[in-house]
């Protein structure tokens, strides 16, 4: 016991020695090595400890000013635990990332964008509005998201007119809330409006096979366009009793 007791201080300051090389490093460098080749960083400064890039892209989607600041002890057991913080040509992004060589998980994430800005991860075909999250969970494959816990607001959604030269069609304010899916695999969500030209109460459901399928109830309200009526009745069943139309759709990401 004497004898372990005897190493014990030189085993930690060996331990702290070898935390300090790790924090110390430079990040450029930690990036050059490590980092994917289809992720394009531009102005690294500082270490793994602490440090920021003037710009991280991603197939066409771009952060700026991301800053990092990492927890050391998760880097011996081949792990990273950072707090990040972003900013977005018209939003921001701030969460805790916890990654490692098969997973990429984001705590508390706050973001806030336009959904233009999305258009190079997600075909959403010309339809405009604001986001804002609220999200515990979310985790990555890649670029795709295969778990995601918490909300997600939408306002101001408008999609392109059905025809040239007019005006875009305001669907209106929607709230969605992501929860665990009964079967722990891939995306689970239901969904409402919050004010706007539709009442809608729906779910989506989103596959790691990429496959996606929306089911959703939609009725238009007194002050709904004629071309947003016109277009429902294109694209949904035939109203039951209530006014409702039921409208599904389904496809791969």
């Amino acid at each position: 016991m004497m004898r372990a007791n005897r190493w014990w201080p030189l085993a930690l300051g060996v331990g702290a020695y070898l935390a300090f090389l790790i924090v110390s490093f430079p990040a450029a460098t930690a990036f050059g090595w490590f980092v994917p080749k289809d992720v394009q960083l531009s102005g690294v400064e500082g270490t793994l400890w602490s440090g920021r890039a003037a710009a991280v892209s991603v197939q066409r989607f771009t952060l700026q000013d991301l800053r990092w600041r990492t927890s050391p002890w998760p880097l011996f057991i081949g792990k990273i635990s950072a707090n990040v913080e972003a900013r977005l040509p018209d939003g921001f992004v701030n969460t805790h990332v916890t990654a490692s060589s098969s997973r990429v998980r984001l705590s508390d994430a706050r973001v806030a964008l336009s959904l233009p800005t999305l258009q190079a991860m997600f075909p959403l075909g010309g339809t405009r509005g604001q986001a804002t999250a609220n999200l515990s969970t979310v985790e990555l494959a890649g670029s795709l998201p295969t778990v995601v816990v918490g909300e997600l607001r939408l306002a101001k959604l408008e999609v392109p007119p059905f025809q040239r030269g007019a005006q875009p069609i305001a669907l209106g304010d929607y709230l969605v809330r992501f929860e665990p899916p009964a079967n722990g695999q891939g995306i689970a969500a239901s969904f409402n409006d919050t004010g706007g030209p539709l009442e809608v109460t729906g779910t989506l459901a989103l596959q790691p096979t990429r496959a996606y399928v929306l089911d959703a109830y939609v009725k238009p309200r007194a002050d709904a366009s004629p071309d947003l009526v016109q277009g429902l009745s294109f694209m949904s069943q035939e109203p039951d009793s209530s006014g409702r139309r039921r409208f599904m759709l389904n496809g791969s990401l």
